[in-house]
């Protein structure tokens, strides 16, 4: 009694004491009869009104914490604990339930929606305006000549470049995979950002899901193909780039670079041309 007249938190501590001292260990189960739980940062998960269905099916006798405000939680815990004759499923997931909603939202998957999901629109009065070029240099240098000229917001691959520059736009915009998700609403705040009616972005000729999905918003989407030749030499870099070839391919004896399917399809803008909802303007690169 001496010890614990000292001790920080002796209520924690001396009943387990006490107990191990004067109950056989084979009469002794070591479980808590209190539900817990703890975020990442330590401190105790707090239960609200709605968390009645889930302390009901959970292994144990007590719960910590709830919110003093949780006047409808206490009330009907009081009303089940004097009850008699009631039975309740126990499927004692609760733990499971917290960590998989919590991780969710640690990669970018909520429970809940985002802010910005609230909105799924890009706006009915806003002009939306791609340039497409599988020479991403000469898309870029067209996009960088309206920036110049017109001082229109004009951004360069902002869904195939990992380091386009782009704002800060609370996280949405930190990787490719969430831009992509979240594409539509990336477009919306990036027209919040620069408070503008028209904004123009490069986009690569393969990405004809995001074209598709920006032509079925409300806004006004235009897009412009710009068609480069392209030499065998420029194939066989591309062919490197995108893992399609080795750093020394076959050349002279064995099919040309440009007769390889692979390389042929990466390379075809046919599928713009074909899709009868993509309708787009085209025109030629000046060398390039």
């Amino acid at each position: 009694m001496r010890f614990f007249r000292t001790t920080w938190i002796p209520d924690e501590t001396f009943f387990q004491t006490i107990v191990r001292h004067l109950v056989p260990e084979s009469e002794i189960r070591t479980r808590t009869l209190t539900f817990l739980m703890f975020t990442d940062y330590g401190m105790p998960v707090t239960f609200y009104n709605d968390n009645y269905d889930l302390l009901l099916s959970q292994d144990y006798l007590f719960a910590r914490k709830i919110s003093p405000d949780a006047k409808e939680l206490k009330d009907r815990l009081g009303e089940l604990c004097s009850a008699t004759g009631v039975h309740f499923q126990i499927s004692n997931e609760g733990r499971s339930l917290f960590k998989f909603l919590t991780g969710r939202g640690r990669v970018g998957r909520r429970f809940a929606p985002r802010f910005w999901e609230t909105e799924t629109s890009i706006g009915r009065e806003r002009t939306l305006m791609m340039v497409t070029c599988k020479k991403w240099h000469v898309a870029k240098r067209l996009v960088e000549r309206v920036r110049t000229v017109t001082n229109l917001p004009a951004m360069d691959y902002v869904f195939n470049e990992a380091d386009a520059a782009l704002p800060d736009l609370g996280g949405i915009q930190s990787n490719l995979e969430k831009r992509t998700r979240h594409r539509r609403a990336l477009v919306r705040m990036l027209f919040d950002y620069w408070q503008t009616d028209r904004l123009i972005f490069c986009i690569d000729p393969a990405s004809t899901e995001l074209m598709q999905d920006f032509y079925n918003d409300r806004a006004k989407v235009r897009l412009l193909e710009i068609e480069c030749d392209f030499t065998d030499d420029y194939l066989v870099g591309h062919a490197r780039r995108v893992g399609l070839a080795g750093p020394d391919p076959a050349r002279g004896g064995g099919p040309a670079v440009a007769d390889h399917p692979p390389i042929v399809h990466e390379f075809e803008s046919d599928r713009l041309r074909g899709s009868q909802r993509l309708s787009h303007h085209r025109c030629e690169a000046a060398g390039g």
